[in-house]
């Protein structure tokens, strides 16, 4: 009889442990394909700054963010740039910002997030001798001599007598009365109380002349220049500080010395 029921529970182990690690496989949680470097990734994105505790947008491929200004207000830099598709990234190939591709790395299809990048990781600090102070109230001569290296360096064309041209650092019509081949005179042809846009339709940055003293060669133009802190003035430049009698241009990136958060909703991972 022990023989026998030997033979029997070798039978019912043979059948029933095959069985119990069949079952026990299939609960396994299968691995999650995690992005790693070199990986190529496509994904939905906001990228944001934080100002006087206000999330402000700066960039986005998502159209429903870009739209939304009063649920999502952006950032002066803010670029509107449809088509908005998914972006497509081969992490660590340096077509992002180091901080991005870094968060990126550990996260799985499907997944979403917020990656906070530090300015060494993003676009780097700032370069504080790329600032520059600018006094808000100001004077300039109405009538000036200019030779011709000043005049083409300010207005980028050659001096033609009898052309009216726009002084591009006053917003203001300057007329040539003379050029002799080496020195023009040009007269600022600006009015009192008038608003002036040096940077074309940038309206947080305008120049306001007060009074126009004096006669001839001594007339002066008085001003003051009126800004919204933040106004970007060009691609490279923009203000980053107002008191009360300076304001402040700045010639760094917008993003340069600013922690950057980005939300991201991954859609496909693919080693």
């Amino acid at each position: 009889m022990q023989f026998r029921t030997l033979i029997i529970l070798l039978i019912a182990l043979v059948i029933i442990v095959p069985v119990a690690s069949y079952g026990a496989y299939h609960y396994v949680q299968p691995r999650l394909n995690v992005i790693k470097q070199g990986d190529n990734v496509s994904l939905w994105y906001y990228g944001y700054i934080v100002i006087d505790g206000t999330p402000l947008i700066f960039d986005t491929n998502m159209a429903s963010i870009a739209s939304n200004n009063s649920s999502y207000p952006k950032a002066p830099d803010f670029t509107y740039h449809p088509p908005f598709t998914v972006l497509n990234d081969t992490v660590g190939s340096g077509s992002m910002i180091k901080g991005f591709d870094n968060g990126l790395v550990g996260m799985a299809k499907g997944q979403s997030g917020v990656i906070t990048v530090s300015p060494s990781l993003g676009y780097g600090l700032e370069n504080t001798s790329k600032i520059t102070k600018h006094s808000i109230n100001g004077s300039v001569p109405a009538y000036q001599v200019m030779n011709y290296t000043a005049f083409r360096a300010e207005f980028g064309v050659f001096p033609n007598q009898g052309e009216t041209l726009k002084n591009p650092e006053y917003g203001w019509s300057v007329y040539v009365m003379s050029f002799n081949g080496w020195y023009t005179q040009i007269e600022n042809e600006p009015v009192v109380g008038g608003q002036y846009f040096p940077y074309n339709s940038t309206y947080g940055f305008s120049i306001v002349v007060k009074n126009i003293t004096g006669s001839g060669n001594n007339t002066t133009i008085d001003y003051y220049t009126s800004i919204v802190n933040g106004t970007m003035l060009t691609s490279s430049s923009y203000v980053s500080a107002v008191t009360g009698s300076y304001y402040y241009v700045n010639g760094n990136s917008y993003l340069a010395g600013k922690t950057l958060y980005f939300y991201v909703q991954i859609v496909t991972v693919k080693s």
